[in-house]
């Protein structure tokens, strides 16, 4: 009987939700040339409170450990989660997010894809083949509480992120790779999977500091690859120019 190809998305999510991935221009570059998506693992991104459990809920695994009731303490389950899961991320809204620039992009050389959740849908639906494809809105909860959290499976604990990490507004790809990588060693740091640029992508923004000869670049860059998506300025480039234009700066 053959495979039931399936995307386990987030109920909360609209397919006509927007989303928008901060990038600077290598990795938008790499984008382009390689039409796919890369996910990294869930270890190694640079936040070490990717995928940890609340602090209730490793003593609780850790008890049933030891009394015999589990076959895994809370640092074993968390360490398989981490290096079976690969994770691409996604920013909720079609709004400027001046944080995400800074932290991903660069507020004058950085560039923003946006897409939808139905765009991706279709997308992780030519990957359901062969994997196994959630897309799901981050929860922000406080760790030392005892918040409202099933974990049933590895890929639960990345659905949450300390609340001290809410302004990304996150969505993410998840694929796990956990039975594959059994035998597999080394296990790759990142997966590419392909995608169609055109279905993928909505639009191009480029960072709201950015000069002219930059977004010249972008536009270029993104007509040379055969990409259809428009390229536009930032909205908060045209506040800043008003800005600057009404009230110039004071002279020393």
């Amino acid at each position: 009987m053959p495979k039931s190809i399936q995307v386990s998305v987030d109920p909360e999510l609209k397919l006509t939700t927007i989303l928008r991935r901060y990038l600077d221009l290598p990795k938008y570059l790499d984008l382009l040339r390689s039409n796919a998506i890369y996910l990294r693992r869930a270890d190694r991104f640079p936040d070490k409170l990717e995928g940890i459990l609340p602090v209730g809920m490793r003593s609780a695994m850790n008890e049933a450990y030891s009394s015999g009731q589990s076959n895994y303490d809370a640092d074993s389950f968390s360490q398989k989660a981490r290096e079976g899961i690969y994770v691409n991320c996604w920013s909720l809204g079609a709004r400027d997010n001046m944080a995400l620039w800074q932290l991903y992009g660069s507020a004058s050389i950085g560039v923003v894809v946006t897409t939808t959740v139905g765009r991706l849908i279709d997308v992780g639906l030519k990957w359901a083949r062969s994997e196994s494809v959630e897309i799901f809105k981050v929860r922000y909860i406080d760790h030392y509480k005892n918040p409202n959290m099933i974990i049933g499976t590895y890929s639960d604990p990345l659905r949450f992120k300390n609340e001290a990490y809410s302004f990304e507004r996150e969505v993410r790809i998840i694929v796990s790779r956990i039975k594959q990588n059994r035998s597999q060693s080394p296990k790759p740091e990142g997966i590419r999977l392909p995608i169609e640029l055109e279905k993928l992508m909505r639009s191009v923004v480029v960072a709201p500091e950015a000069g002219s000869w930059f977004f010249d670049l972008v536009s270029d860059i993104t007509d040379r690859y055969g990409v259809g998506a428009p390229v536009r300025r930032s909205k908060l480039t045209y506040l800043l120019e008003e800005t600057y234009h009404s009230f110039p700066p004071r002279k020393r």
